[in-house]
């Protein structure tokens, strides 16, 4: 059933009043007239006889009728704009508390007319702006974050270069020290600068600034020239990759250095977090028109209220008193470069292994 406009309630309103008043109006009359007649005959016979023979009297009954209907009409009219007028009143009170920041105020929908879409319009109203204020909290969280992992993680090799810097600068007489400490003092720059430049990388692609050049891809090609670039790293850690394809061929249309790059993150988040598990399994498959690349560790199993911030910035899965460097950066870029490439990234994680799952449209038939 379509709703029913305001100005049609207020119009059937103002009808069904002006029935109701001449029903009343007549009752009126008519027990008046019955009441004279069972009070007193006389004067009953008196009035009647004015009424027909006196012009005069007959105008001022007709006025007091009148008089009777209109104020009947009018006091029932209000009676039932009352309904509307207090709902109005419901809506600025409740208007008025999510100005004051009350956002958990909500109104009954009770109307089916405007006032009552205007009802459901602030409580969605309230509801966003709750979940904004949620946000911004969150965000709020995540910048603080932000200022203690960068300092963390800033302060730490740089900490450990100016200490090196300062033995170098006060002389020995040992090559292979001094050469020990210049590799230190290396190794930790090299890691200031790749947290500089996460930071740096996530901010240009969160602020719209990359544009994507999409060329064909093969995506075991791409998978191939990723790993081969951490067989180091793997065998540091006493791990090994296994490249699983079940779709021979496969081909997209996405940009293979943001690709690669999201692709690089999550194989270190691997490496970092799951070695024990001694086995990167990437499995490459399709699903409608779309292609699907597994990374499956077999390291410790992710909790379930880690999973639900895995992505978001600066989140980490350690905690404190067992933190690895890192900006918490890594798989909030991934996750932007695939949503990029109108795909999505999904991750489970149990006992037995953790699989992150990303979904890429835009598959090419070969």
């Amino acid at each position: 059933m379509k709703n029913r406009s305001i100005k049609f309630n207020i119009i059937i309103n103002l009808f069904v009043s002006g029935i109701q008043a001449f029903i009343i109006t007549i009752l009126i009359f008519i027990l008046s007239f019955g009441t004279l007649h069972i009070l007193s005959k006389k004067l009953y016979v008196s009035f009647a006889n004015a009424y027909n023979n006196d012009r005069t009297v007959d105008a001022i009954l007709i006025l007091v009728v009148f008089f009777i209907f209109i104020c009947s009409a009018c006091f029932i009219f209000i009676k039932k704009m009352n309904k509307i007028t207090d709902y109005i009143e419901e809506i600025s009170k409740t208007l008025n508390l999510v100005a004051k920041g009350n956002m958990n105020a909500t109104i009954d929908i009770r109307r089916k007319d405007e006032l009552g879409i205007l009802a459901s319009d602030v409580n969605k109203m309230a509801y966003n702006l709750n979940e904004l204020m949620k946000k911004e909290r969150e965000w709020e969280k995540q910048k603080n974050n932000l200022i203690t992992n960068l300092s963390h993680d800033l302060r730490t090799p740089l900490t450990s270069i100016l200490g090196f810097l300062e033995l170098i600068e006060k002389g020995t007489n040992n090559d292979e020290k001094l050469n020990h400490y210049c590799n230190i003092s290396l190794e930790k720059a090299e890691k200031l600068k790749s947290s500089i430049d996460q930071l740096f990388e996530f901010t240009k692609i969160n602020n719209g600034d990359l544009k994507l050049n999409k060329v064909e891809i093969g995506v075991e090609a791409l998978i191939q020239q990723v790993t081969m670039g951490f067989i180091p790293a793997l065998e540091d850690n006493n791990m090994e990759y296994r490249i699983i394809s079940k779709s021979k061929g496969l081909k997209i249309n996405a940009d293979p250095i943001l690709l690669a790059r999201a692709f690089e993150n999550i194989i270190i988040n691997s490496i970092k977090y799951a070695s024990e598990g001694k086995y990167l399994d990437i499995i490459i498959d399709t699903e409608n028109d779309s292609a699907i690349v597994k990374f499956v560790n077999y390291g410790e199993e992710i909790k379930q209220e880690d999973l639900a911030n895995l992505f978001n910035r600066f989140y980490r899965v350690e905690k404190s008193c067992n933190k690895r460097e890192g900006t918490g950066l890594g798989l909030a870029i991934v996750k932007t470069i695939i949503e990029l490439h109108f795909g999505e990234i999904n991750v489970k994680s149990s006992r037995k292994e953790t699989q992150f799952e990303i979904k890429i449209p835009n598959l090419l038939i070969c």
